[in-house]
């Protein structure tokens, strides 16, 4: 397999959509800072499916840390069985739902039960401006984006990301992390350029064929999305986990073929030094995605994809999630698979979707 497949173009293209999404979303700043402003006493629920949903998880981690809005990350699908146990009535609530078609059955119906039914604003961000969530959103954060081809969310997923901590440090008024914002795409493209031939080579290994994916914070996020391209891409077994609790109960799999990799945080250097002691005990080989000058420790593991530092947990998960990515992509190719498209998978879930928001004949 060469590299002409659309999920390799599309990871290494992705610094430049940031680009294109920062100098566009730039041009709206006021528009888009209003509608954080009239929210700014509501809780924000971000909502996506597979994919999206993790990147919630991601989102809503850090939009709190940066504006201090309460905010959570639930699937669509409990925002569709189970709203009494995310929605109450002392609270106000704005749903982000996040989707890079816009054209995902759940997300849909997430956004029309929450609109509808509940009675709740909206703010829908997609790569897709024209797309049924976002016309039919009460509110929209969205930007020029290349579509991209392949069934698997890469570029999509980190320039959404993006887009939703712009918007935060814009309302925090955090000019030194705007700063950083727009060196980021450099920073993340030459990392990958340097740390490809090792991701390669890893993929490469024959014995390695599980994979677990450890990160706490807005990394754990991360950590379910990486384990879900490896799923997606290389059809491999993957699993990911808060960092700490691997030791209580998941270490028991680990195996001489399984890839233990360890996305590290700045809050939690030595917790997380000390785990990787710990990791290297199991047998398995160890991966950390890491600035090697604040761990003195990550020696100890049999890679390292040493990080620029000076990025803090709020943008570090950008730069380790292409690498993670190629990881899936290569781990594909050395299985000799079609990482454009996977087994069983479309590029958008749809399904029975009537036109006033029913499923069937089953009431929402």
């Amino acid at each position: 397999m060469n590299q002409s497949t659309y999920t390799y173009t599309e990871i290494k293209r992705q610094f430049a959509a940031w680009k294109q999404l920062l100098y566009h979303l730039e041009k709206k700043r006021s528009k888009n800072l209003k509608i954080v402003e009239k929210y700014s006493e509501a809780v924000w629920v971000f909502t996506g499916c597979g994919t999206s949903y993790y990147l919630a998880q991601v989102a809503s981690l850090l939009f709190e840390n940066l504006t201090g809005i309460p905010s959570k990350a639930v699937p669509c699908s409990e925002i569709l069985i189970f709203p009494q146990i995310i929605f109450n009535s002392k609270s106000e609530y704005l749903v982000v739902p996040i989707s890079r078609s816009g054209t995902s059955t759940e997300a849909i119906m997430a956004s029309r039960t929450a609109k509808n039914n509940l009675k709740l604003p909206t703010l829908v961000v997609s790569c897709n401006p024209d797309s049924t969530l976002v016309k039919e959103a009460v509110h929209a954060l969205s930007f020029p984006f290349e579509k991209e081809e392949s069934m698997i969310m890469t570029g999509s997923f980190t320039s959404m990301l993006l887009s939703i901590v712009h918007l935060a440090a814009l309302y925090a008024e955090d000019r030194q992390l705007i700063t950083k914002i727009a060196k980021l795409a450099d920073t993340a493209e030459a990392l990958v350029q340097n740390s490809e031939p090792q991701i390669k080579d890893i993929a490469f290994v024959d014995d390695l064929e599980d994979f677990v994916f450890l990160g706490q914070g807005p990394y754990y996020g991360i950590a379910n999305e990486a384990a879900l391209k490896i799923q997606e891409m290389s059809i491999s077994h993957s699993q990911s986990f808060h960092a700490l609790e691997y030791r209580h109960g998941p270490k028991s799999t680990a195996t001489a073929n399984t890839l233990l990799t360890l996305l590290f945080s700045e809050a939690g250097l030595s917790l997380e030094a000390d785990l990787l002691k710990d990791l290297k005990q199991l047998g398995a080989t160890t991966l950390t995605l890491t600035s090697a000058h604040m761990v003195k420790e990550c020696h100890r593991a049999d890679y390292i994809i040493d990080v620029p530092p000076g990025y803090g947990d709020i943008l570090t998960p950008f730069l380790y999630m292409p690498v993670l990515q190629l990881l899936g992509y290569y781990k594909a190719t050395a299985k000799h698979l079609n990482p454009d498209n996977p087994k069983n998978l479309t590029a958008v879930v749809e399904f029975n979707l009537t036109e006033n928001g029913k499923y069937g004949k089953k009431e929402i």
